[in-house]
């Protein structure tokens, strides 16, 4: 028995959604068979497994303990390898209603993105106009990512009360109504009520974009079962379109009609979205299952934290330049446009490669190899960009360029596998694959995602002015590298935990 791979499942075998149809077509060893003659894989991993459940029955009192959490890991197990063929089904016969439905999801986070930082070209501008000081105009800008911080996990724990339809349909409401209003701010005279109007409706805005972004990303995985990372991958891909395309097009927007054209356009296309979602958008709604197991259980979970700090971390890596990089570059002397540029490039490559990371888990199961590769891409990045100190070399605008395209590359490689295996993980601790689940974990990821956006952009912007850029972009990079250790001795761990079970299941057989 110890000879072949180990009766106990790794600690973090992926659920039935990263190959459904090559695992439909495995054909299961007989019980009988010797698990030495099985061909490997899931297969004799599955043989093995009820091979131990007919020896529980000759084991004595002591290991009662043991093997009752032997038997629940492999149901849950079971479970997934019998549902191989109906989520295959499902995902090569999708409706023309389910495909609407991923167009809908991914257009509205395009949408929401792109008036979320459409803005950034002219806002300051108007607001230094209309008297407000650089630290207000700061606020303005970063109470939307503090209000999602808080509100999402509670949208995501409410999620069955509510009806994802339904947070999705008036989250895109209340964001669509919302961005029309701020459109009328340069109405306003007054600096005080500028300034507090602009933050009211930040927090409303904000309050719609948590309602439907993470009900979009909870209906996208109800409605596609067996593909989570690349749900995730696609809706991912169109958050980064909006965020880059975003500037650029309230720029454009802005010269052609105004400080109120950006927001009329956008705010529109949003509440067309909503009244066609309320249409075409199926309902996905679970009953509430009061199993003890909430987003306060979930919060136990070891892993959960580590995938909640590699989220926190990518926001941090990205945001972070958002206020500091021009400034960095300014020696060069570019022009503005230029500068677009260079915020493109690690944002437009984030938009390209997260597809290709969702088609890559999705075939090879490689979660996280990924998620390493890109925290270890994230040092690299970082230190190039500085360039850290401890490199001795001078700012080169070529390797700055390189340094920006890798921080793209690295951040979708270490946020698009995130979502997979945390509900792997929650699916290994008895939690079952509904809205109640994805809506928590949902919501946990938008929190923290805001989080790591609200924290890179004041703190980091602190740290530049206290101890300047290249000296903050080395910190970033070394609690990157804390990361790194952190995560291989936690998998080391919890590995060695289960070998020392498995050890003790075999001797007591």
């Amino acid at each position: 028995m110890s000879n072949n791979k180990p009766a106990i499942a790794p600690p973090f075998m992926p659920i039935a959604g990263q190959i459904p149809i090559e695992f439909g077509k495995l054909a299961i060893p007989h019980v009988g068979r010797s698990p030495s003659k099985s061909h490997g894989g899931y297969g004799s991993m599955r043989a093995m497994l009820k091979d131990e459940k007919l020896q529980e029955k000759s084991t004595d009192s002591g290991n009662e303990s043991l093997e009752k959490g032997i038997t629940k890991r492999k149901s849950f197990i079971n479970s997934k390898n019998s549902s191989y063929k109906t989520t295959a089904f499902k995902s090569s016969s999708l409706t023309t209603k389910e495909w609407m439905t991923i167009c809908i999801l991914s257009i509205a986070n395009l949408g929401s993105t792109s008036a979320y930082s459409c803005i950034a070209p002219f806002y300051s501008n108007e607001a230094k106009i209309k008297g407000l000081k650089s630290f207000e105009i700061g606020v303005v800008f970063g109470v939307f990512e503090l209000i999602m911080f808080f509100i999402a996990p509670l949208f995501g724990k409410y999620m069955v009360s509510i009806g994802s339809k339904k947070m999705f349909v008036s989250g895109i409401g209340v964001t669509g109504i919302t961005v029309v209003l701020f459109g009328f701010l340069n109405y306003i005279e007054s600096p005080s009520l500028f300034f507090w109007s602009s933050i009211g409706l930040r927090i409303l805005e904000a309050i719609g974009d948590a309602a439907f972004v993470t009900s979009s990303f909870v209906i996208g995985v109800k409605c596609f079962p067996g593909r989570i990372a690349i749900v995730v991958g696609v809706l991912e891909t169109f958050v980064g379109l909006g965020s880059t395309a975003g500037p650029l097009l309230g720029g454009i927007l802005y010269e052609i009609g105004g400080f109120k054209l950006p927001f009329i356009v956008l705010g529109i296309i949003l509440l067309f979205l909503g009244l066609v979602a309320y249409f075409l958008v199926e309902n996905m709604d679970d009953d509430v299952v009061m199993d003890g197991k909430g987003m306060l259980g979930m919060l136990k979970i070891p892993l959960l934290w580590i995938m909640i700090h590699a989220v926190v971390m990518c926001a941090i890596s990205l945001s972070f330049l958002d206020p500091t990089l021009a400034d960095h570059l300014a020696s060069f002397k570019l022009t503005p446009s230029i500068i677009g540029l260079m915020f493109l490039l690690s944002g437009g490559i984030y938009t390209i490669t997260a597809p290709f990371w969702s088609i890559i888990i999705d075939k090879f199961n490689c979660s996280k190899a990924i998620i390493l590769f890109g925290i270890i891409a994230v040092v690299i990045s970082m230190i190039i960009i500085g360039p850290s100190p401890f490199l001795n070399a001078e700012k080169n605008l070529g390797w700055i360029e390189v340094a920006l395209g890798i921080l793209g590359l690295a951040t979708s490689a270490l946020y698009i596998p995130t979502f997979q295996i945390s509900i792997d993980t929650l699916c290994e601790y008895g939690y079952g694959k509904s809205l109640q689940t994805y809506g928590c974990i949902s919501g946990l990821f938008q929190s923290a995602y805001s989080f790591g956006s609200f924290f890179g952009p004041t703190v980091g912007g602190l740290c530049v002015q206290w101890i300047g850029f290249p000296w903050t972009t080395t910190i970033i990079a070394l609690l990157n590298i804390i990361f790194i250790i952190a995560i291989l001795c936690f998998y080391a761990i919890y590995d060695w935990f289960g070998f020392c079970s498995r050890q003790k299941l075999n001797h007591n057989h």
